[in-house]
C-alpha cells in the first residue's frame, strides 16, 4: 500500500475536523432552533399597502427607509450605547452651550418598537443583539422587566405598558428568529403579565378621587344600578369629594391609588395570539374583548374608560385618570387601535377620531366632559396610533391628513444631521423622540 504524504495527511485531518465541526454545528442548531414550538399568528385586516399609501407619506416628507436609516445612525450608531436606543436626542442648538445630547434614559417600550422595526426590515443580527441586551439590562430576577434603565436611576420601575409592549414584540421576534430558550422566556413573561384565568394582572394606578357615582372612581361601594340614558352630567361624573370646587380640598386628597388595568393596555391581538398557541387559557380573547367593549362611556360619549378593576360585584370601570371630568385622548386612541387591529372598532368611535383630526389636524391631550371641548397639548404619540388606525381601517384621507400633520415636523434641510427624522420643538431646541420616529416607520412601511 502506498504511504500517504504529509500534505495528504494534513488535508485528511482538516477534512475530518470540518466534518466534525459541521455535525456539531448541526446538532447545536437542531437542539436550539430545530425543536422550537411554532407559533401561528393572527394577520390583522390591514389595507393593502399600495403606491397610494406610500405616496401619501412621501408627499408629506415621510420617506420610511430614509427615516429609519437616519434614526439608526443618529440614535444608535453614533450614540453612546450603540445597541439600545435612547428616549430622545437633541441636535446642537444655535448657542455654543447648546451641544447635541441624548437622554441617557432607555425605555423598554422604545426597545420594543426598535425590535419590531428590525424584524420588519429582516435584520436578524440586530434583532438578536437587541433582544440579548434588553434581557441583560432590563430583566429582573423575578422575571419582570424594568420600564426604564439609566445610570442615574436608583429604583426599578415596572409598568404594565412596558411589559406588554415588550411581550408583544417578543412574540414577533420568537416567531421569526427565536430559539427554544426564547420560548421558555416567552412562557415566563406570559406568567408575569397574566393571571391563571388569562386576565392582565392589575397594577397600582393613581386616579382622581371622586364620590361614588356611575362613571367615577369608587372607594367603597361597587354597585351601580342607575340607567345610563337617564343619568345627568352631575350624576355621571360627580364632584371631587362631593365638593363643587376642587380647590376646597387639599391637593394630596384629590388622588387615590388603586389596583386596576388600563383599558389601553389590553392588547387584543397579543391575547388572541397567546390563546391561539396555548399560552393563555381558552376564552381569554373573548373575555378581554368583552372587558374593553364594556368600558364604552355611553351617554352619547364616543370614548372608552381609562381603566378597569375587579370589585366585589364584578368589574368596575374608571372613566378618567388624574385629570378630573376628562377623557384621556392618548389612552383612548390606543384602545381604539387595539380594537381596529382585530376589526372590532365601531364606527361611532372611529368617526369622532376622524372628525377631530380632519377638523384640527391634530389630537389634543384631553376631552373635557363639562365643556365638550378638546384641550391640552398636542398628543404626538396618539397621532402615530391614529395613523395606524387609518391604515387598519383603509381610510386614506385620514392617513394623508395625519401624514401632513407629522410631515411638517420632518427635518428637511440637507445639512441637518437629522435629515428625514421627525422633530418636536421644545424650549427652542429640536428634539427627536425614538417612540415617534420608530412608530411612524412601522406605520409607513
Amino acid at each position: 500500500m502506498k504511504r500517504l504524504g504529509t500534505k495528504q495527511l494534513i488535508l485528511i485531518a482538516v477534512a475530518a475536523v470540518l466534518v466534525i465541526a459541521g455535525v456539531a454545528g448541526y446538532l447545536y442548531y437542531a437542539s436550539k432552533y430545530g425543536n422550537k414550538v411554532k407559533l401561528e399568528l393572527y394577520s390583522p385586516p390591514y389595507a393593502e399597502y399600495t403606491y397610494d399609501w406610500q405616496k401619501a407619506a412621501s408627499d408629506n416628507n415621510i420617506v420610511s427607509n430614509y427615516l429609519f436609516s437616519r434614526t439608526k445612525k443618529l440614535m444608535l450608531q453614533d450614540a453612546s450605547d450603540g445597541v439600545l436606543i435612547p428616549t430622545y436626542y437633541k441636535i446642537a442648538g444655535r448657542l455654543v452651550t447648546q451641544v447635541d445630547e441624548e437622554s441617557g434614559i432607555y425605555s423598554l417600550s422604545d426597545q420594543a418598537l426598535l425590535l419590531k422595526c428590525y424584524i420588519k426590515a429582516g435584520d436578524r443580527s440586530s434583532a438578536i443583539a437587541l433582544k440579548n441586551e434588553v434581557t441583560e439590562r432590563f430583566r429582573l430576577t423575578d422575571g419582570r422587566y424594568r420600564a426604564f434603565v439609566s445610570e442615574d436611576m436608583d429604583e426599578d420601575i415596572v409598568t404594565n405598558r412596558a411589559l406588554i409592549d415588550w411581550l408583544d414584540a417578543y412574540v414577533e421576534f420568537y416567531s421569526v428568529y427565536g430559539s427554544t430558550e426564547d420560548y421558555e422566556e416567552l412562557r415566563n413573561m406570559v406568567e408575569v403579565v397574566f393571571d391563571q384565568d388569562g386576565y392582565i394582572k392589575p397594577e397600582m394606578l393613581s386616579v382622581a378621587r371622586y364620590v361614588d357615582t356611575l362613571y367615577a372612581s369608587v372607594d367603597d361601594d361597587d354597585s351601580h344600578e342607575e340607567d345610563l340614558d337617564e343619568a345627568s352630567l352631575e350624576l355621571i361624573y360627580g364632584n371631587l369629594s362631593g365638593a363643587s370646587d376642587s380647590d376646597l380640598i387639599p391637593e394630596e386628597q384629590q388622588e387615590t391609588d388603586l389596583e386596576a388595568v388600563k383599558l389601553s393596555d389590553i392588547d387584543l391581538k397579543l391575547i388572541y395570539d397567546l390563546e391561539l398557541n396555548g399560552l393563555l387559557p381558552s376564552g381569554s380573547y373573548n373575555n378581554a374583548l368583552a372587558l374593553v367593549k364594556g368600558g364604552a362611556a355611553g351617554a352619547g360619549y364616543p370614548f372608552y374608560a381609562y381603566a378597569v378593576r375587579k370589585g366585589e360585584n364584578g368589574w368596575v370601570y374608571i372613566y378618567t385618570g388624574l385629570e378630573t371630568a376628562s377623557f384621556d385622548v392618548g389612552e383612548n386612541t390606543r384602545t381604539l387601535r387595539n380594537l381596529a387591529e382585530m376589526g372590532e372598532l365601531d364606527s361611532f368611535y372611529l368617526n369622532e377620531l376622524i372628525n377631530c383630526i380632519l377638523n384640527s389636524g391634530r389630537l389634543y391631550s384631553y376631552y373635557r366632559i363639562t365643556t365638550g371641548n378638546y384641550d391640552g397639548m398636542t398628543n404626538y404619540d396618539a397621532m402615530t396610533d391614529a395613523m395606524e388606525i387609518a391604515y387598519l381601517t383603509g381610510n386614506l384621507d385620514l392617513y394623508t391628513t395625519i401624514a401632513n400633520s407629522i410631515g411638517i415636523r420632518v427635518a428637511s434641510r440637507a445639512s441637518s444631521p437629522a435629515l428625514y427624522m421627525i422633530f418636536r420643538e421644545e424650549d427652542e431646541r429640536y428634539v427627536f423622540y425614538a417612540s415617534e420616529n420608530l412608530a411612524v416607520r412601522l406605520a409607513t412601511s
